[in-house]
């Protein structure tokens, strides 16, 4: 049994898409990768850990743990895979949970990895992507100086990508021979390396599955991020609930709109004066990771920033009135086409359906009337046979027939 916890924006996204691309291919390899949909994994894991974020009921969530450990009990292959971000910051007791509940399957536990220069401009821009509103700036004094900052976004981020952290927490339950941490290739990388990384793990060979990741979770462009950031303090101020937003805000007008800018938008990076920092703490990690004994899959270097990879990008507080406008008339413009895109699908639906239902009705009318006349037939002629001269007619002809008498 394949736990693979994260971290977050080290890759997760691309090796769910991989997985969900070749379940069929899995399977035939005795290798299960959850039926229905990734979201099922995600609300099984809000259940093991108790995570519900965005005051979510747990309510919403409940068994839906079990649920999944019922479908891997019952596979009769020789290993399955979960994959699911949040994981990375279960605690001790959750873990245990996992580890009862999925036995007598041996767990072994993944987690991916990625250098901090990288990390960083990537969480910050998703987490504009889902109801945050604090700049950039706050987001880099909150990483360097997590317990003094004013948010707790440092604390949350560091709870998630200090590895030597989390395979401590994950050591209290889990021996490090069965776990496994896997990093993240450098910039400009074949992204199918991460996947042969990833499969040499679980025991697969790369070669024989599509790598091209069904998913998507490109990052925003910095302009793009910026603006997300501005329409969740506005949504904020106006009193708007992510729980009622989240389907409009993030995964139209960010994911499926905003999105498609980022070719054409700068990408934040992390600045120069951040690196000599960046570059410490990764060396820190990997002496941890070094330290706990577990598997290592790829080069613990790659979780080192290079500084040869610095470069003076824009920043969110560079960005000028007009580009940001931009970005907003896109964003209506295609947030317009998707909700008409949606509405042409629920009219075909509706049409779809409408024509069921008058075939469905029809057929009813029609096996209504045969049956009345059917039973009207049969009534006259049960009459017929009892009464007066119809009766003896009907019993003549019958007798000329060979039929046996009506009783």
């Amino acid at each position: 049994m394949y736990l693979h916890i994260g971290t977050p924006k080290s890759g997760t996204t691309y090796l769910q898409g991989v997985l969900a691309n070749n379940r069929k291919q899995l399977a035939a390899r005795g290798v299960l990768w959850p039926s229905g949909h990734w979201a099922n994994q995600v609300h099984a894991v809000r259940d093991l850990a108790d995570i519900h974020p965005h005051n979510l009921k747990a309510a919403d969530v409940a068994g839906k743990w079990q649920r999944l450990v019922n479908e891997i009990h019952a596979w009769e292959g020789h290993a399955a895979i979960v994959s699911m971000e949040w994981l990375v910051g279960a605690q001790p007791e959750h873990i245990q949970r996992a580890v009862d509940t999925l036995a007598p399957a041996e767990v072994q536990v993944i987690v991916t990895g990625r250098d901090l220069a990288r990390i960083f401009p990537a969480g910050w821009q998703e987490a504009m992507q889902n109801w945050s509103s604090y700049t950039w700036d706050d987001y880099l004094v909150a990483m360097t100086e997590p317990e003094s900052a004013e948010i707790e976004a440092g604390k949350r981020v560091w709870r998630q990508q200090d590895i030597g952290a989390i395979l401590r927490q994950w050591g209290e339950v889990i021996p490090a021979d069965r776990m496994h941490v896997v990093t993240v290739p450098p910039p400009g990388s074949d992204p199918g390396v991460l996947w042969q990384r990833f499969a040499a793990v679980i025991g697969i060979d790369p070669d024989e599955y599509d790598p091209a990741g069904r998913r998507d979770n490109s990052s925003l462009g910095v302009i793009s991020a910026e603006l997300m950031r501005r329409v969740n303090g506005r949504a904020r101020e106006r009193g708007l609930g992510w729980k009622s937003s989240e389907k409009l805000v993030k995964q139209t007008l960010a994911k499926r709109v905003l999105s498609k800018r980022s070719r054409e938008e700068p990408s934040l990076a992390l600045p120069a004066d951040r690196y000599p920092w960046a570059i410490d703490q990764g060396k820190r990690i990997v002496a941890e990771v070094e330290q706990t004994g577990v598997h290592i899959w790829g080069n613990l270097e790659d979780l080192i920033p290079d500084p040869a990879h610095v470069r003076e990008g824009t920043t969110p507080d560079t960005i000028s009135d007009s580009e940001l406008l931009d970005a907003a008339l896109d964003g209506i413009v295609g947030m317009v086409g998707q909700i008409n895109e949606t509405l042409d699908t629920f009219r075909r639906q509706r049409s779809t359906l409408s024509a069921k239902l008058d075939k469905a009705e029809q057929a009813l009318r029609d096996r209504r009337d045969a049956s009345t006349g059917q039973l009207t037939r049969r009534y006259l002629a049960d009459v017929a046979d009892r009464v007066g001269w119809i009766g003896a007619l009907r019993r003549r002809s019958r007798r000329r027939a060979g039929e046996p008498k009506a009783r």
